[in-house]
C-alpha cells in the first residue's frame, strides 16, 4: 500500500464511510437487484428443445461453452503424469484402505483413499466420491467415511479425495475463491472439474476396476462437481448429484446478501454460464444415462424449488429417449447435508445401475468402523460449536491430530494457492504477445483490437436511448456553481453525480469526469475535486454502480455478474459512457459544458474503468489514470489487493491493459502512480518495460508523444499536477 495515498492515510471511520460498511444506504440494494433481475430474463430467453434432434444440436453448443466457462482447454496443456504412489494401507473390517497420492497439475499434489472390498469380485464396478465443503477434515469427515465404506461393503471400489484447500490440502479460507486463474480463462469450478477428472484417470487405470461400471456422487460443492464433471465426462455412467442441483437463479437469490460463503467462496459462479444454460441444460448433458437427483426440503442454499423445476424439464428431455425410468428426485425432509437418508437413496441407485441389484430403492445403511478425525466438529465447517465445546476452541492450536488416515507424512500437502498462483503465471507468460504495429497495420490492428475490448467487457445496452436525469439542487456560491444530479445509466441503475464549475456564464468550460473506485466522496474530501476547479475545469463527480452512494459488496454483485455475460466491470465502464452521454447532451441555459474538450479521470480502479471508456468512445479528449494497474499480468497474484470485478474472465486471451492503452492514442494519456496487483508503486524501470506498447504508439505510429505521460513521485502526484495537465491538454485542443 502506498503511504502517500490519502484513502490509507484517512482515519478508519471515514474509510469505512467511503468504502459503504458504516451504513446502510437506500441504494445500496440497486446493483444487486439489476443483476438478479438480468438473470431472470437470462433464463427466459433460453431455448427450449422440442426434439431429440433439436436436444442434439444444442448439447453440442452447451458442452462447448460449459468447457470454456470451466477453462479446461486452458489446463490441458498442462497435464502432468499422475506419478500415483500407494503410501500405505488401512484394514477396517469387510474392506481395506489404499492411501495414495497424485498429481493432478504441476504442483498439484492429492490426497486420495480408494476403498476396496474384502471380498472383491474383479474387475469391480466404481464410484467416485467428491466431497462438498467438509474443509478441514475432508475425506476423513464422518459422513463422507460412513458413505465410502458403505459402498465399499456393497462390493464398489471408490475413490474419495481432498478437494483443493481441504483435508490434507487445507490451507486459507481463500483456498476456495482464487481470483488470478480466471484472467486466463480458468475458474474455480474448472479446477475441482479437472482434479475429478484427474482423479477417473487412476481410478480407471486400475485392474480391479471395471471401466464400463463407474459412479459418481458428492453433496453441496461435492454435488457440484458431480454435476458438472458428470456431465461431460463420459466415462462416468451412473450419476447421483445431492444438494446441489436447483436453478441458477434460484442459488443466486438464496445467496443475496450472504456474500457468497462471506467472500470467500467462488466455486458456485461459473463464468458466463447464465448466458447460455440453465442447470437442466447442463444436467441434460447426462442424458439418457441413470439420473439420481437427491435435494433437502429445508436447503436454504440450493432451494428444493427450483429443483422441481429441473426435474420436470428433464422428464422431458429423457422422453426424448423413451427413458423417463432413467431419471429420478428424491426428495428428503432434511437440511443442507448429506444425511443418512440420502445415503441410502444413492446405495440403492448405485446398486441397481451398477450391480443389476434391486429396483433403485433406498439401501439401508451398515454400521462400520470409522478412523478417527483429525479436527473435533466443535472446530469444523459443518455447525456452529457448542458451550461445552470452549476448552476445545481455546486449545485450538492442538489440532490437527496425528491421523492414520493421512496420505502425506505430516498431514499437509504442498501448498494449492501457490501452485494455482504459479500456473496461472505459466499460462499468461506463454501467451503470445501481439506484434507491435506501424503506421501501415495499426488500423487493421485498431480495429482487431478495439474488437476484443468490446468482447472482453461484455454485452452493452442497445439503442442508446436519451439519458433520463433529475436535478436535485441547485446552489450558486462565492463564484462557484454546484449541481446534485441522478442520470439514468439504463433501466434499473440510476447514478448519482455531483456537477461543479466556476461560476463564469460567458464561456464554455472544458469538463472532467472524476470516477474513483470508492466513490466521488473520496475525491470531494480529498481535494481533488477542488484541485480540478482551481485549475479551471468543470467536474462531474459520479457514483459507477455500486460504488459511494449506492455500495454494494463487490464480491457478491462481481461474481453474481460473472455468471451472465455482463461483466461488473463492463457495466462499470457503461456507467461512465452514460455520463459522457448526460455531459454532452446538457444543452439548457447555464453553465455551458465544452463538447469538444471533455476528459475523465479516475482512480484506482476508475482508472481502469475510464481506460476501456476512453478506448471505446472518441468524445473523451483525454484521461488521466491514478494508482492504477498497468497490466493484468500484475493481478495474477495469490492474495490480491484489487476486488473480484476486476478480474475479467479470460482477459488475457483477449488484449492487455497496453493494448487498451494504445487504442486512445493520439488523444491525450496521464498514467500517475501506477500499481501492480497489491496497490505498491511501480517503480519507473518495471513501468517503463510494461508500456512498451502504448509508448511505441503514440511516438513511431502517431509522432505525438508529448501527448503520452507516465508521471511517478516518490510521495505521490500530487492532486495540482493531475489537474494541470488535464487542464492543459484539453485548453490545447481550442488553439
Amino acid at each position: 500500500m502506498n503511504d502517500a495515498n490519502p484513502i490509507a492515510r484517512a482515519p478508519l471511520r471515514q474509510r469505512l464511510a467511503w468504502w459503504g460498511i458504516d451504513h446502510s444506504l437506500p441504494g445500496n440494494a440497486m446493483l444487486l437487484d439489476f443483476i438478479q433481475a438480468y438473470a431472470a430474463r437470462l433464463a427466459t430467453q433460453l431455448p427450449s428443445p422440442k426434439s431429440r434432434a433439436d436436444w442434439l444440436t444444442r448439447a453440442a453448443e452447451v458442452t462447448a461453452r460449459l468447457r470454456r466457462s470451466l477453462g479446461l482447454d486452458r489446463l490441458e496443456p498442462h497435464r502432468t503424469l499422475l506419478s500415483a504412489q500407494v503410501v500405505g494401507t488401512l484394514s477396517r473390517i469387510g474392506y481395506s484402505i489404499e492411501k495414495v497420492i497424485y498429481e493432478t497439475l504441476p504442483d498439484l499434489w492429492v490426497a486420495a483413499h480408494v476403498y476396496i472390498p474384502d471380498d472383491l469380485r474383479t474387475p469391480a464396478p466404481a464410484v467416485l466420491f467428491a466431497p462438498g465443503h467438509w474443509m478441514e477434515n475432508g475425506k476423513l469427515e464422518p459422513d463422507i467415511q460412513v458413505c465410502c465404506a458403505n459402498l465399499a461393503l456393497r462390493g464398489f471400489v471408490v475413490l474419495v479425495y481432498d478437494p483443493i484447500g481441504q483435508g490434507e490440502r487445507l490451507g486459507d479460507w481463500m483456498e476456495h475463491g482464487h481470483l488470478e486463474p480466471l484472467l486466463v480463462g480458468v475458474s474455480q469450478a474448472g479446477l475441482m472439474v479437472w482434479e475429478s477428472m484427474r482423479a477417473l484417470d487412476y481410478l480407471l487405470s486400475r485392474p480391479d476396476v471395471d471401466k464400463a461400471r463407474v459412479g459418481m456422487t458428492g453433496a453441496s460443492g461435492g454435488g457440484l462437481n458431480t454435476f458438472y464433471t458428470s456431465a461431460l465426462d463420459a466415462r462416468i455412467g451412473v450419476s447421483v448429484p445431492v444438494c446441489f442441483v436447483t436453478t441458477f437463479y434460484q442459488m443466486m437469490t438464496a445467496e443475496r446478501d450472504r456474500n457468497w460463503e462471506d467472500g470467500v467462496d467462488l466455486c458456485n459462479q461459473v463464468p458466463e454460464v447464465m448466458a447460455y444454460a440453465e442447470m437442466s441444460d447442463i444436467v441434460g448433458l447426462f442424458a439418457p444415462k441413470p439420473l439420481c437427483l437427491i435435494a433437502a426440503q429445508h436447503d436454504w442454499m440450493f432451494p428444493i424449488a427450483g429443483t422441481r423445476v429441473v426435474y420436470q424439464r428433464l422428464q422431458a428431455l429423457y422422453r426424448f429417449w423413451e427413458a423417463e425410468q432413467n431419471v429420478q428426485l428424491v426428495e428428503v425432509d432434511d437440511e443442507h447435508g448429506y444425511t443418512q437418508p440420502m445415503r441410502e437413496a444413492m446405495y440403492g441407485w448405485m446398486m441397481r445401475w451398477l450391480q443389476g441389484k434391486g429396483n433403485g430403492e433406498p439401501s439401508p445403511e451398515r454400521r462400520c468402523d470409522l478412523l478417527p478425525t483429525p479436527y473435533p466438529s466443535a472446530l469444523t465447517y459443518i455447525a456452529p460449536p457448542e458451550r461445552d465445546d470452549l476448552p476445545i476452541l481455546r486449545h485450538r492450536d492442538e489440532y490437527p491430530r496425528e491421523n492414520p488416515g493421512w496420505c502425506f507424512p505430516s498431514g499437509h500437502s504442498p501448498s494449492c494457492g501457490a501452485a494455482i498462483t504459479r500456473l496461472t503465471q505459466h499460462i499468461a507468460t506463454e501467451l503470445p504477445m501481439p506484434a507491435l504495429p506501424d503506421a501501415a497495420t495499426w488500423p487493421a490492428q485498431r480495429v482487431e483490437l478495439l474488437s476484443r475490448t468490446r468482447a472482453l467487457l461484455g454485452r452493452m445496452p442497445t439503442g442508446h436511448p436519451l439519458v433520463k436525469d433529475r436535478t436535485y439542487n441547485q446552489v450558486l456560491y462565492d463564484g462557484l456553481f454546484a449541481e446534485r444530479v441522478v442520470f439514468e445509466s439504463e433501466p434499473g441503475i440510476e447514478l448519482p453525480a455531483v456537477f461543479l464549475a466556476p461560476a463564469e456564464w460567458q464561456r464554455h468550460f472544458p469538463t472532467v469526469i472524476y470516477v474513483d473506485e470508492w466513490g466521488k466522496q473520496v475525491g470531494i474530501e480529498t481535494g481533488i475535486v477542488d484541485a480540478l476547479l482551481q485549475a479551471g475545469l468543470a467536474v462531474l463527480a459520479v457514483d459507477v454502480r455500486g460504488v459511494g452512494e449506492t455500495a454494494a459488496s463487490d464480491f457478491e454483485a462481481a461474481t453474481n455478474a460473472l455468471m451472465s455475460d455482463r461483466p461488473l466491470f463492463g457495466q462499470r465502464v457503461w456507467d461512465v459512457l452514460r455520463a459522457v452521454d448526460y455531459l454532452w447532451r446538457r444543452i439548457y441555459i447555464g453553465v455551458q459544458i465544452d463538447k469538444g474538450r471533455i476528459g475523465c479521470l479516475g482512480r484506482g480502479l476508475g482508472g481502469l474503468w475510464c481506460l476501456h471508456a476512453a478506448a471505446l468512445d472518441e468524445r473523451l479528449a483525454a484521461a488521466a489514470l491514478w494508482e492504477t494497474p498497468i497490466s493484468y499480468h500484475d493481478l495474477i497474484v495469490e492474495r490480491p489487493g484489487f476486488p473480484p470485478s476486476a478480474y475479467l474472465f479470460d482477459a488475457l486471451h483477449h488484449c492487455d491493459l497496453p493494448q487498451v492503452m494504445a487504442l486512445i492514442a493520439p488523444r491525450a494519456l496521464l498514467i500517475a502512480d501506477p500499481v501492480d496487483g497489491m496497490r505498491a508503486p511501480l517503480t519507473e524501470s518495471t513501468h517503463m518495460a510494461k508500456l512498451e506498447w502504448p509508448r511505441h504508439v503514440y511516438a513511431q505510429v502517431f509522432a505525438r508523444p508529448h501527448t503520452w505521460q507516465v508521471q511517478t513521485t516518490p510521495a505521490g502526484t500530487p492532486a495540482s499536477v493531475l489537474s494541470s495537465w488535464l487542464k492543459e491538454q484539453l485548453s490545447s485542443l481550442a488553439a
